[in-house]
Parts: C-alpha cells; sequence; structure tokens
C-alpha cells in the first residue's frame, strides 16, 4: 500500500464519515484528540485522526479514555488490518487506558518506514477470539467430543489448527500431554455446544481434561514493525490476538516496556496470545524489554533473531548464489549486509561475505539471487547457509516474568545480550535457549556474548516444546543433532541463577567455545530425561574452554533420572575445563 493511496483513502473516509466521527475529532496545540463515536464501528474516527496527524505533522494522538469498537473489513485500504501507519514521524499515540476492542480476524496495528513513535496506554482484546475451550467427554480413535464451555459459542465447521490439553484443576499444560499443530480434518456439533473433532490420526485425547482447540494460529497480529527505528510500545496489556502480541521486521531500535500479554481475567480462556507473545527478526540496533507480563501464549514469551538461514541452492557464478529458506521465506539482507558461512554439518562459521545486491526472483519458489563483493569463499558448497550477521540486534531484557505458558520463555539468536532478573514458571519448554537450527525454522544466528543472570526458573521443560535444557547454549542440525565440535557459540556467561524442576538438565550446553557457569544452584533436575545426555543437571557437550565455578548441584536433590550433577561427553575438550568451588560436584 503506497503513501498516496492510503492518503487518499483517508480523504475518502473523512469526507464521508458522518456527523459522530468528526465531533470525535478534536485537535489543539500539536495534538489530535479522538474520543468513542457512538457508533458501531470506531474505525472510521481513527482512520481520519491518523490522516489528520499526518497532513499536520501533529505530535500526538490521544484516545479519550472509553471503549472503542474495530471490524474486521473496515478499513478501505487493507481488509485484514486495522490501522496502517507508513512513513509517519515523531508521533506518541497516547490510549490512556481505553480498551480496543477487535471483532474477527484483523490485525490491530501495522507500522512501516516509522520512526519515533511511542504507543502507550492501550488494552486489547477480542471479544470473540479464535479459541474454544471444553472438556474432552468421549474420545476414540480419530476423534474426540468436547463439551465446550458457553462462553465459546460453535456452530460446527470451525477450523482447528492447533489444539492441546490441559489439567482441569491446575489448569496448566498437561505434563506430556496432547499438542498437536495441523492435524484436524474436520469440526461438526452433534448437540448445543457438543463439538466433535476429527483428526487425521489418532491422537487419545484423555476423557476429562480440558482442551483448548486454536481455531487460528499465525493469524493477524497485535503490533507489527517493519523497517522502522526507534520504537516504543508501553503500558499496553493485550488479552487476546489471534497471532503474536508484537513483531519487529528488520527495523532499528525497539523497546517494550511493561507490554504485559495475559489471560483475561473473569474469562475460561486458556490462550492469551494465539502464537508468541514477541518476535523480532533481522533487527538492527538494541532490542529492548523490561518489566513486562507473559502468559499463557500458544507459542515463546520473546523470540529473538538476526533472520533466517539461505540455503545455497546453486552456485551460478564466482561472486553469484543462488539462495533459498528451508520454507521458502523470503528473508533479503540489503546491500552491504555481512553474511556468515557455515556448513550445515557443523554451523560453525567459516568465512564471511558482504552482500552486492540481491533479488527475489519471480516464479514463486522466493529464490534469492544474491551477488557478493568479492569472489566466493574458499569452500563454499551447495548446502551451506548463510545469515546475516549485520541484523543481530543487542538484546538487553529485565525484570519480566513469563508464566504459564506453552512452549519456550526466550529464544536467543542473535548476539550482545544480557537478559537478568526475569522469573519463568509452569513453562513447558525450556526457561530461555540460546540457540540456532537448520531442522525446520533455519532461524539464525549463532550467538556471541550472552549473559543471563539472577533470573529463577520454577518447574519448567516439563511438557510440549520439552528440549534438553531449562537454560541452554546449543544449536540443533539435521534430525535434531547437536553440533559435533565447539564455536556455534562463543562467550556465554550464566551466573546467579535459580533452576528449580526439570524433566530434564537444568542448564545444557553443547557446540559452545567459551562459556562461564557461575554461583548457579540447581534442584529437581531430570525428573523424566528424555535423552541419555540430558541426565545431568549440568550437562555439557562438544564445548571448550568451559568455566563452571560456585555453583550447587546436590545429587540428592536432584530428580530420579539424574546420574551426575556434572555431566561432561566424551566430545567436550577436558583439558580446557576449569572446576573450582562447587558443591555436589
Amino acid at each position: 500500500m503506497t503513501i498516496r493511496l492510503i492518503t487518499l483513502v483517508a480523504a475518502l473516509i473523512m469526507s464521508n464519515i458522518g456527523t459522530l466521527a468528526q465531533e470525535a475529532i478534536m485537535q489543539e496545540a500539536g495534538t489530535v484528540t479522538i474520543a468513542p463515536s457512538g457508533a458501531e464501528d470506531d474505525t472510521p474516527t481513527v482512520l481520519a485522526a491518523l490522516e489528520k496527524c499526518r497532513a499536520e505533522k501533529a505530535k500526538r494522538l490521544v484516545f479519550t479514555h472509553g471503549t472503542y469498537s474495530f471490524h474486521a473489513g473496515r478499513n478501505p485500504a487493507n481488509a485484514t488490518i486495522a490501522f496502517i501507519l507508513q512513513d509517519m514521524h515523531d508521533l506518541t499515540i497516547d490510549g490512556q487506558g481505553s480498551l480496543l476492542n477487535f471483532h474477527g480476524l484483523t490485525g490491530c496495528f501495522l507500522f512501516v518506514n516509522c520512526s519515533n513513535i511511542t504507543v502507550q496506554g492501550f488494552i486489547i482484546d477480542y471479544p470473540k477470539p479464535a479459541q474454544s475451550v471444553g472438556t474432552v467427554i468421549a474420545s476414540e480413535g480419530k476423534q474426540f467430543d468436547v463439551d465446550v464451555l458457553p462462553e465459546f459459542p460453535v456452530v460446527g465447521g470451525e477450523p482447528v489448527e492447533a489444539f492441546m490439553d490441559f489439567d482441569p484443576e491446575t489448569r496448566l499444560p498437561r505434563r506430556r500431554g496432547v499438542d498437536v499443530y495441523y492435524g484436524v480434518d474436520s469440526t461438526e456439533l452433534i448437540a448445543p455446544q457438543l463439538l466433535r473433532v476429527h483428526t487425521k490420526s489418532p491422537c487419545n485425547v484423555p476423557v476429562g481434561v480440558l482442551v483448548a482447540l486454536r481455531h487460528k494460529v499465525y493469524g493477524p497480529s497485535g503490533f507489527v514493525m517493519s523497517r522502522c527505528s526507534d520504537m516504543r510500545l508501553q503500558d499496553i496489556t493485550i488479552y487476546y490476538v489471534p497471532g503474536m502480541g508484537a513483531i519487529g521486521s528488520v527495523s532499528r531500535n525497539i523497546t517494550l516496556e511493561r507490554f504485559n500479554v495475559l489471560l483475561k481475567p473473569g474469562t475460561d480462556r486458556l490462550v492469551s496470545a494465539s502464537a508468541d507473545a514477541t518476535h523480532f527478526g533481522g533487527c538492527k540496533g538494541t532490542v529492548r524489554i523490561q518489566d513486562c507480563v507473559f502468559e499463557g501464549m500458544g507459542d515463546d514469551a520473546v523470540n529473538i533473531k538476526s533472520g533466517l538461514y539461505l540455503s545455497v541452492r546453486k552456485i551460478e557464478d564466482e561472486r553469484t548464489i543462488l539462495g533459498q529458506h528451508n520454507l521458502k521465506m523470503v528473508d533479503a539482507p540489503d546491500p552491504g549486509d555481512t553474511m556468515e558461512l557455515c556448513h550445515v554439518d557443523n554451523l560453525v562459521p567459516y568465512a564471511t561475505a558482504t552482500v552486492e545486491t540481491v533479488a527475489v526472483l519471480p516464479g514463486g519458489e522466493n529464490t534469492h539471487r544474491v551477488v557478493l563483493r568479492d569472489p566466493l569463499p574458499e569452500g563454499l558448497r551447495e548446502g551451506d547457509v548463510l545469515g546475516n550477521a549485520s541484523r543481530a540486534p543487542a538484546i538487553r531484557i529485565s525484570n519480566c516474568e513469563i508464566r504459564r505458558n506453552r512452549a519456550r520463555g526466550f529464544l536467543i539468536q542473535s548476539r550482545d545480550a544480557v537478559i537478568e532478573n526475569c522469573r519463568f514458571k509452569d513453562i513447558t519448554g525450556g526457561g530461555i535457549w540460546v540457540m540456532t537450527e537448520v531442522v525446520h525454522f533455519f532461524e539464525s544466528i549463532g550467538t556471541r556474548d550472552i549473559t543471563v543472570r539472577n533470573c529463577t526458573f520454577d518447574n519448567c521443560n516439563y511438557g510440549a516444546a520439552l528440549g534438553d535444557g531449562v537454560l541452554s547454549a546449543f544449536a540443533w542440525l539435521k534430525d535434531f543433532r547437536f553440533p559435533p565440535e565447539p564455536g556455534v557459540h562463543r562467550n556465554i556467561l550464566f551466573e546467579g541463577n535459580t533452576i528449580r524442576g526439570a524433566d530434564n538438565a537444568g542448564i545444557f550446553v553443547a557446540g559452545v567455545d567459551g562459556i562461564t557457569i557461575r554461583n548457579n544452584t540447581i534442584e529437581g533436575a531430570c525428573n523424566s530425561p528424555t535423552r541419555e545426555q540430558a541426565r545431568g543437571a549440568i550437562s555439557i557437550l562438544s564445548s571448550r574452554n568451559v568455566t563452571l565455578e560456585g555453583n550447587i548441584a546436590l545429587p540428592e536433590k536432584q530428580g530420579a533420572g539424574c546420574t551426575a550433577a556434572l555431566s561432561l561427553a566424551p566430545d567436550v575438550e577436558t583439558e580446557t575445563v576449569k572446576i573450582e568451588g562447587n558443591t555436589g560436584f
């Protein structure tokens, strides 16, 4: 959508929005103020106010405290996003605590090429979320019946993109429970509020459990920032969104402060954001997240990555390759970006190269033609991957709480990160994973200079998205193999953390060159290990330059599956390992 078209559409809206919307807009001294229009839908009022801000270069857009309603398809410029802000700068959007109710499958705010924007003081909800919750009353073969709670009206025929079961007493995802994506053929209503779910294969959902049916997983999101800079989201609460809470894509300097994603009080919802609470890819500068609470997401609380690996499909000439993402997603580097090259059998960088030009070829396969400034590095071969080292933002995360979540707390796939004073409780996957992988999503990049300190982890890594550790630094190669040698990640510090309860290791390390594990306390690790290499409270594979000091991991305080407080695999370079002042090993 071009600026000209957005401006034209907004002008047409302003000329036809009617008396209610016109009266809802006021302006004084660089501030545009709106109020609920009193109509069924406030989209025209907000669109007109945004255009007024653009035309008059207003510095503030203020929503008078109240409740606003927006319906899918009411923005003439885009049927799937309520509000698009393009090439807008130096603007504060102040909700003053207003509730924004979105109806249908629509995104909330999209920012494109914007800078110095602050959005603050909003509560976002979807009164009819794209999820249903109920009790399983029958289950056999490739079907199960759900007595859906009245809060979630169903008529039959609803799509189910994902479902998982929950303990009816704790309302937490069930330990080693059912967690299925894209496994439903159809649904039918066999009695009022009784939904029969037909699955593609037998799923063995236990009778009596609660089940959350996500009708949409990766749907429209709350706040999307594309090629923006100096963006701030603060004092915002999201009770539901059919996609992700906040997305930053190829942007510079994003701050989230008191940005909360929560299960709505007084409801029976089991999922807040249907996918990640926050997701950042290909950004630069610094991503800051502080004083936030993330609860009940369908996926991770935070995922920060440099982007996606491009696999070398063909070498065209001495400076040109054809690259493609594993899932054929587009992630084109910019001219001047530095790409790191790795063989997929170890993911250790062996060369860097600077991009001269890049083009995504037509034809629907999203093949990238990447021309480098210099001749191709020696040793480059088809199947190698390129990760964008220029889009690895610094990360600063502090004083956040993550709880009652499916999947992981934080995925850290960037460089120069400090994560401190955060609390993780009842997380089915790992608490913090410093990682990269070439298994499925091909998310990059091998990390450098990562600190995790003074964090607590209670009852993590017990169910869906289960991994080998609560606090981990590792990589996944093909078939979920770990790196055979050190060097994927470098210069890691895990210090002063407390881990209580995990099915696998408390701390897990694989493929790291340079890690200090200091003054951590681990209890209740290895309650029910899923892999032999995760039977140590601290388990280390294929690493060198390892320092362990001042840690407490008493064997008698670990789970039944723990074989050692410290487990060093044979591929660890033991002559580079320093162990002193620990308790329990």
